[in-house]
């Protein structure tokens, strides 16, 4: 660890904070709570708009903002967006002619929303959702029968939109032709059948920085763990980068520690480490 105190902690959510059956264990409920009331700033950041953020994470005491839709947006605790980074629709339209002779399940993230295609909402499982996130797409997803036509309609309002694929050779192909044929997005995933594409400055890290300077840190004061490339960067450029032990390859090269995984209350691991430091110092 570093020779600095830890004054914030960013986390993650699905597959880091949540385990995979999108519940909070008891265990990290209790170390989020226990460093909050040890002064420590616990930020939310997630891949998720923030219509779609659990309430067991949200309505905790003393988490006072939340990086949502992959750094494209912050809230603050009362739901006021605060910073925001919108897609060029320019770059959209790209990406919708490259697109065009593909068959796609797209989903695009406006305001706090997320408007899926109704295929995805009939049949999840169909397209790589894990049963235990089924309600949670059926229950919060906007359901439109042509999402290209949605997404033209709404190119100037965009945080961010994505493709579902589970062909990892069509998903992977289809995610090279976009990103040699643009120059305004940053591509990302945050599970294995996501491909999710956000203004090129509209990362987890940037929105870290931008929340780090708004409130007077230096990111050598905040911690970051995660568990999915979308994470990588926040986790590469904090003070003391964590990730729980099943986070891809990416963050697990990004970060100065591995803690446990998801389902083995890893954050509440990371949260025990950072009080001992803290009390050491």
């Amino acid at each position: 660890m570093n020779s600095k105190r830890i004054k914030l902690i960013a986390l993650d959510l699905d597959g880091t904070v949540l385990r995979d059956n999108n519940t909070l264990s008891t265990a990290v409920r209790n170390a989020v709570e226990k460093v909050i009331e040890s002064g420590i700033q616990v930020v939310a950041a997630s891949g998720r708009p923030y219509g779609s953020m659990p309430e067991s994470v949200l309505k905790i005491e003393g988490i006072d903002y939340a990086v949502t839709s992959n750094g494209a947006a912050i809230y603050d605790k009362n739901g006021r967006r605060i910073y925001s980074s919108l897609l060029d629709e320019k770059e959209v339209l790209k990406l919708l002619k490259i697109t065009e002779k593909y068959d796609l399940i797209f989903e695009a993230f406006i305001d706090g929303l997320t408007y899926t295609d109704r295929r995805y909402v009939n049949d999840p499982m169909k397209y790589g959702c894990s049963e235990a996130y089924v309600d949670y797409v059926r229950a919060s997803h906007a359901h439109i029968e042509d999402m290209r036509s949605f997404i033209y309609e709404h190119r100037k309002e965009l945080d961010s939109i994505e493709y579902v694929c589970t062909d990892k050779q069509k998903r992977d192909t289809i995610r090279q032709l976009i990103a040699d044929s643009t120059t305004g997005f940053f591509i990302t995933s945050s599970s294995e059948n996501f491909v999710e594409f956000m203004a090129e400055n509209a990362t987890k890290g940037n929105a870290l920085k931008w929340l780090c300077n708004f409130i007077g840190l230096d990111l050598a004061e905040v911690s970051a763990c995660g568990n999915a490339d979308n994470d990588a960067d926040m986790v590469k450029i904090s003070g003391l980068g964590a990730a729980v032990s099943n986070a891809t390859k990416l963050c697990l090269d990004s970060a100065d520690i591995v803690v446990a995984s998801n389902n083995d209350d890893g954050v509440a691991e990371l949260i025990s480490r950072i009080l001992w430091h803290n009390n050491m110092l």
